[in-house]
């Protein structure tokens, strides 16, 4: 789900565009499905699963940045020897 998409809002425009496409999008992962005939709780979950995974990705990006930071307080060079 999370490689679908940038963000919440970014996936319910994509699995939207797929379902009037008469695309059937499933998460095998997270067990979810849309066939753009949902119920609201197939919506809802799908909506939740999307929110976890852009509050993963936002803290893989904090973590990052933090260790970048890190590094060049020590001033450690990034990137192969240059020539």
């Amino acid at each position: 789900m999370d490689r679908l998409a940038l963000n919440l809002a970014d996936l319910q425009r994509v699995v939207e565009d797929l379902n009037t496409r008469g695309v059937v999008v499933k998460f095998h992962k997270e067990s979810l499905g849309s066939t753009g005939e949902d119920s609201p709780m197939a919506r809802f979950l799908m909506q939740m699963m999307g929110a976890v995974a852009e509050f993963e990705r936002s803290l893989i990006r904090e973590w990052q940045t933090e260790g970048i930071q890190k590094t060049q307080e020590r001033s450690v060079k990034f990137g192969g020897k240059r020539y």
